[in-house]
């Protein structure tokens, strides 16, 4: 048994997946609204996938290849990359971008404070 496989699984109450949903989409709103997406951005993107990041190299490399030039590509999976997000980061992204400052006073104060309770055989551990 491999012990990376197992981890605990994290719930969230409907009220906490229901407010982090507006936070996203409003953070979302304000990145769209003042460009600060790129075109070629496919991870974690509504609407985009794997299939368009595809046709996006394909478009880059073909005319490449066509004129019988070489293409040197690097791909990355990198495992797990999303998992233990780092907020002091994600808010420091978030001032960068000039995020409204409701928005990220919201955001601040939705990661002070966080509390993460493990039950197993009765006893009950809090981090």
């Amino acid at each position: 048994m491999d012990p990376s496989k197992y981890r605990p699984i994290s719930l969230l109450n409907i009220g906490g997946k229901v407010l982090e949903k507006l936070l996203i989409n409003r953070i979302n709103h304000h990145m769209y609204k003042n460009n600060l997406m790129t075109d070629i951005q496919f991870g974690v993107m509504p609407q985009k996938s794997t299939t368009d990041a595809a046709m996006e190299a394909k478009k880059f490399i073909e005319p490449v290849l066509e004129n019988r030039g070489v293409v040197i590509m690097t791909s990355l999976d990198v495992k797990v990359a999303f998992d233990p997000a780092f907020w002091p980061s994600i808010l420091h992204g978030l001032k960068e971008l000039s995020c409204p400052r409701n928005l990220y006073n919201f955001s601040k104060g939705y990661f002070s404070h966080r509390i993460a309770v493990m039950t197993t055989n009765n006893v009950s551990i809090k981090r």
